[in-house]
């Protein structure tokens, strides 16, 4: 249950809307909002927000005002508190938090300012984007085939841990990643002993 047809509203509706049922209430909208609304994705109900929250949060499960009136936004605050419902706040911390996050499957990164500063999380997100690109997922894919042989034909813990370091510490297998995932899973394997590399040509992708 979002509170607030601002450009506040509209992005956390776009970010809860692709996990959930979403309803926006306000006075008025913004022109993201109604488009969204046009297509099925939330559901608008047109409440004058200063006369109260009427029953919108009786079935609610996560309220978010996000008026551009702190005082309201407070008073919201604990009206759905006081229900049981839990509140996402827009301009501190509550008991859900939303965080940046950044995906490079499997590799997950998720960062917040504990609700002090949108515009640092953003500006840590754009500058990770940047250094995590797609070798990221590669080698999560590559150190995960490779753990597996290593499960197989090493049998002392220590010595996996070690081999798995020193490929992800390799250079060349991250340059690799970028003209073939063959050739830096090759380079992976210089890092193992002839018979350890036979267990790993056995599953050559």
């Amino acid at each position: 249950m979002i509170f607030g047809g601002g450009d506040v509203g509209e992005r956390k509706a776009r970010l809860f809307s692709q996990y959930t049922n979403v309803t926006v209430a306000s006075l008025d909208f913004s022109p993201g909002l109604l488009k969204m609304a046009e297509e099925g994705a939330i559901e608008l109900v047109k409440l004058d927000l200063s006369q109260g929250a009427g029953d919108l949060l009786i079935d609610a499960f996560i309220a978010i005002p996000a008026t551009s009136d702190p005082v309201l936004n407070l008073h919201l605050e604990e009206r759905a508190s006081g229900m049981g419902v839990l509140v996402n706040r827009v301009d501190g911390v509550g008991e859900v938090v939303v965080p940046s996050v950044i995906r490079r499957d499997p590799v997950v990164v998720a960062i917040s300012t504990l609700g002090k500063s949108p515009a640092l999380s953003k500006y840590l997100r754009l500058r990770l984007e940047e250094v995590l690109d797609e070798r990221y997922s590669d080698m999560a894919r590559l150190l995960g085939e490779i753990r597996k042989v290593l499960k197989e034909s090493v049998s002392e813990q220590a010595e996996r841990r070690r081999i798995l370091w020193d490929i992800i510490s390799d250079e060349e297998v991250w340059r690799l990643l970028e003209v073939s995932y063959e050739k830096a899973y090759k380079r992976a394997g210089e890092h193992m002993t002839p018979d350890e590399r036979d267990s790993l040509d056995a599953g050559d992708p």
